[in-house]
C-alpha cells in the first residue's frame, strides 16, 4: 500500500510563526524542569591530517569516504597518522543534551557519570541551571570530525560497571524519585553504549515511576537509543518492549537518526529497510505503537504521531564547525518544542534550527540566538 506523503512544513510561513512564538516563550521555558541520564564522557575532538607542507595549513581528510578509502589502500601494511586536536570538552549524550537544554533556558537535573567522588571540572561548565548528580567516573571518547559526519571511539569501563543498585545507593532512591516527580519531561539517552542501561531503565520502571504516578496529564519521556549496531537483536527487541511499559506512566517519544532507524527496522521486521526515511518511520511507528517517533538526518526530519506524518527540511550549513553533538542539540530543540506544546511541524523546525546553529558555531544556542537565526532567514527571503 502506498504511503501518503508526509505533511510538509511551509518553510517561510512556519519560520514567521515560530519566531513569533519563541519571542514570547522565554519565561515558559525557564519554568520547565527536565531530568536526563545516564552517561557522561570527556570528548577529545580531533581531525586527521592527510599531509603537511611548510608554511601552509595542514591538509585534512575531509570526508569519511576519503578516510576509509585511504585506509583500505593500506591494507596489508602499516600506517601512521597525525591528529589535529580541536578541543577537549564535556561529552556523552546526556551532558550534550543537558548543555543544550540549559542553554535554551530550562532547568535540568543531570544524573550521570560526571566524576566520583569528585565532580570532574569539565562538567562544571554546564549552564548554571543544570544540577549535577554523579555516580561514576566519566568515560573517554575520541571524536574524529569530518564534513559529512564523525567517527567515535569510546572507553567506558567505569560506566559498564555501574548498575541500578549502585546508582540508587550513591544518588539515593528518595532523591531520584524527587527529581523525576518534579520534572515536566525526562530523557533517557545513550542506551546502546552502556551495558547497564537496560537494568537502569527497568529500575526506573520498578522503583521510581510507580511511586508518584502522575494522574491526568502524563509526563513526557524522550528516548534516544544512540547507535545500537553493536547490540544484539535480542537486547534491542527487549529495550523496545520497555518503551510500551513506560507508556503506563508517560507519553513516549523515541528519537532516531537515519542509521539507528535502519537498524531498528531490521530488528523489528527481519529484513533490509527501505532507504526512504518516511517509509522507515511509518513502519517503525506502527509496529511500536508509541506516542511519537522522530527521525532526523542532516537534510530533513520527520515526526510520526496520531496526528499524521510531518516533514521539515534542515537548514544547510556549508562549513560545519562541529558535528559531534548535533543530534543531541536536535533532541534538545525538539524537547523544548514539546514543552511549549508546538505542533509537530514547528517542533521539527525548531529542532532543526537548534542543530544547525550548533553545527555552524560549535556552541549550543540560546533561545535568543535561535530567534536571530530565524529572523535572518525571513529577511533573506
Amino acid at each position: 500500500m502506498k504511503i501518503p506523503p508526509a505533511i510538509a512544513v511551509n518553510k517561510s510561513e512556519q519560520i514567521i510563526q515560530l519566531t513569533g512564538i519563541l519571542k514570547n516563550s522565554q519565561s515558559t521555558v525557564a519554568s520547565k524542569k527536565i531530568t536526563a541520564g545516564y552517561d557522561g564522557f570527556i570528548d577529545s575532538i580531533v581531525k586527521i591530517i592527510r599531509n603537511k607542507q611548510k608554511q601552509k595549513p595542514n591538509t585534512l581528510f575531509k570526508t569519511i569516504g576519503a578516510f576509509g578509502a585511504y585506509i583500505t589502500e593500506k591494507a596489508g601494511a602499516s600506517l601512521s597518522l597525525e591528529l589535529e586536536e580541536i578541543s577537549v570538552k564535556l561529552g556523552g549524550n546526556m551532558p550534550n543534551l543537558a548543555n543544550a537544554l540549559g542553554r535554551l533556558g530550562a532547568t535540568v537535573n543531570c544524573v550521570g557519570a560526571l566524576g566520583y567522588p569528585q565532580m570532574h571540572p569539565v562538567f562544571k561548565t554546564l549552564p548554571r541551571d543544570c544540577h549535577l548528580y554523579s555516580f561514576a567516573e566519566p568515560g573517554a571518547a575520541t571524536a574524529f570530525e569530518f564534513t559529512d559526519g564523525k567517527i567515535m571511539f569510546a572507553q567506558i569501563e567505569t560506566l559498564n560497571q555501574m548498575g541500578w543498585n549502585k546508582i540508587k545507593n550513591i544518588i539515593g532512591i528518595d532523591t531520584l524519585i524527587r527529581l523525576y516527580q518534579e520534572s515536566h519531561l525526562f530523557c533517557l539517552v545513550n542506551w546502546s553504549e552502556i551495558d547497564a542501561s537496560t537494568g537502569i531503565w527497568e529500575g526506573l520502571l520498578q522503583d521510581v515511576l510507580p511511586q508518584y504516578a502522575i494522574r491526568g496529564e502524563k509526563q513526557i519521556a524522550f528516548f534516544d537509543l544512540s547507535d545500537c549496531s553493536k547490540r544484539s537483536n535480542e537486547s534491542i527487541s527487549h529495550v523496545l518492549t520497555l518503551l510500551t511499559q513506560f507508556q503506563q506512566y508517560t507519553k513516549v517519544i523515541l528519537g532516531l537518526n537515519k542509521n539507528e532507524a535502519a537498524k531498528i527496522h531490521r530488528v523489528l521486521f527481519g529484513k533490509k529497510a527501505d532507504k526512504n526515511l518516511q517509509y522507515l518511520g511509518e513502519d517503525i511507528f506502527k509496529k511500536l505503537n508509541i506516542d511519537e517517533l522522530v527521525l532526523h538526518s542532516s537534510k530533513e526530519a520527520f515526526a510520526f504521531s496520531k496526528e499524521g506524518s510531518f516533514v521539515a527540511p534542515g537548514f544547510f550549513i556549508k562549513d560545519p564547525a562541529m558535528s559531534t553533538g548535533a543530534g543531541d542539540n536536535f533532541n534538545a530543540g525538539f524537547c523544548i518544542a514539546k514543552l511549549l506544546q508546538l505542533d509537530p511541524g514547528l517542533s521539527l523546525m525548531f529542532a532543526n534550527c537548534v542543530a544547525a546553529l550548533y553545527v555552524k558555531t560549535g556552541i549550543s544556542p540560546e533561545l535568543s540566538d535561535s530567534i536571530h537565526f530565524l529572523e535572518g532567514m525571513i529577511k533573506s527571503k
